[in-house]
């Protein structure tokens, strides 16, 4: 219940890169944990650097399955099986007004027509160019929960991650390669209604693409993960099924570019909050804004459900 939401951070250039999945940091009781969590991320970005040009226009929907096998008090492992849609999306006049309801911009939505796809990424010799909606398996990742230390309320976990070569890479759904990640995670459960994670993460790679964008070989990540059940209201204690969550994550680049959509640091805001509807069954929902990078998605929703088995 305490798990944090996963929220969506790709762009159609990224989704072929080991990204770390927050569902592995929850607290299983039982041996066993099923989840399945849908992201829709819509695109209206336009950027002319000085010698390329970006345009992301559409929408992705990435339908994850994720399973948690617990194998003793320490050591657990999970495995997430990532399917993805690139398609021309429904959501732009739902933007559009709610962008005028609240006289907000519209940002680079005013170059682009309503439901249509287009992400192309070219310079003066090369393009990159999707205009179909298609879909397909990413990678499938394969991750390891190690806890090694605790001190009071802290507890330290080391998790590891590969992502096995399972995505197209035609369709840019994956690489062909395998792809590693190490993390370090600082669990606080000091006070019982509050679950604070920390996480320090390095990302590596071994790309040998021919794409004209370069890649990084190492990423990092930064993430500061808060889940918060209130117990009181003007000191009267309430009965609340609502578990709040605060996400800030900073990740570094996968790709070094001059134009600040793909080649500049990424800040992440989420929030959103898990309801248990029945004994042991979970529903989350919630929405994340990046405050920088105009690569993530300017409007994304995200809701799953969480199985105890």
């Amino acid at each position: 219940m305490y798990a944090p939401i996963e929220f969506p951070t790709l762009n159609p250039f990224t989704i072929q890169f080991s990204n770390f999945d927050n569902k592995i940091l929850a607290s299983h009781q039982n041996q066993n944990n099923l989840s399945i969590n849908i992201q829709n991320s819509s695109y209206a970005v336009k950027e002319i650097g000085s010698s390329q040009k970006l345009i992301l226009d559409g929408e992705i929907v990435q339908l994850s399955v994720n399973y948690y096998r617990k194998v003793s008090d320490v050591l657990g492992f999970e495995i997430k099986v990532p399917f993805y849609s690139l398609n021309k999306g429904f959501l732009d006049n739902s933007i559009n007004q709610w962008h005028d309801l609240l006289g907000l911009s519209d940002g680079s939505r005013i170059y682009f027509e309503n439901n249509q796809l287009q992400f192309s990424l070219e310079d003066e010799a090369h393009i990159s160019l999707i205009k179909d909606s298609y879909s397909g398996i990413g990678d499938i990742q394969i991750s390891s929960k190690y806890n090694f230390f605790n001190l009071q309320d802290n507890r330290f976990y080391l998790i590891s991650t590969i992502d096995l070569p399972s995505g197209s890479k035609n369709k840019k759904f994956g690489n062909n390669i395998i792809d590693g990640r190490i993390t370090f995670n600082l669990k606080n459960n000091k006070i019982d209604n509050v679950v604070i994670n920390s996480l320090l993460g390095i990302s590596l790679f071994n790309e040998k693409n021919n794409s004209f964008l370069k890649e990084e070989n190492l990423t990092l990540f930064t993430k500061l993960l808060v889940s918060w059940k209130p117990e009181y209201f003007l000191s009267e204690k309430i009965s609340n099924p609502l578990v709040y969550k605060f996400n800030l994550e900073i990740f570094e680049p996968f790709y070094k570019s001059n134009l600040e959509a793909l080649g500049d640091i990424y800040y992440l805001i989420g929030l959103g909050a898990s309801y248990e509807y029945a004994k042991n069954k979970y529903f989350s929902f919630g929405f994340s804004e990046d405050l920088k990078v105009n690569s993530s998605a300017d409007f994304s929703f995200v809701f799953g459900f969480d199985f105890k088995l």
